[in-house]
């Protein structure tokens, strides 16, 4: 192969674009990744399986506060008492709204995830068409 044919080749691999490109996708997975951490500090009492935090606060504190007596005017079981808390996740604003708070924390976090995932794929793809085209570069460099 002539040297004027594998100047046009490596001319034609244009790896100075694929490099920014993947300058470009290594700092929107660097802005996901912050931007994911970010939004999981300033929801930290909403996140986790199961109750929250600020739920689990919530239902300590009304606990506390179930009435002794049902409303038969008989002492309240522990049954009972477990009963009226279940009812109180939809009766009591305070713990409805922290439980669907929860619930929109933890959706916006699974798109937090998705975000930083296919700025992964984008990076990873990018990268895998590099050492493609140096693959080819070092063929090219080694042919006569």
């Amino acid at each position: 192969m002539e040297i004027e044919d594998k100047l046009r080749i490596l001319k034609s691999l244009d790896t100075k674009s694929l490099i920014t490109k993947i300058r470009q996708y290594e700092d929107e997975l660097q802005k996901t990744l912050t931007e994911e951490a970010d939004f999981k500090a300033q929801n930290r009492d909403y996140l986790g399986s199961g109750d929250c935090q600020k739920v689990k606060e919530i239902l300590a504190t009304l606990a506390i506060q179930a009435p002794e007596t049902n409303e038969a005017g008989k002492k309240m079981t522990i049954a009972d008492k477990e009963t009226w808390l279940q009812k109180q996740r939809t009766e009591n604003q305070e713990l409805s709204g922290a439980i669907a708070k929860q619930r929109q924390v933890s959706f916006l976090i699974g798109d937090h995830q998705i975000k930083v995932e296919m700025a992964r794929r984008r990076l990873a793809g990018a990268t895998a068409v590099l050492v493609l085209k140096t693959a080819q570069i070092n063929f090219l460099a080694g042919s006569e």
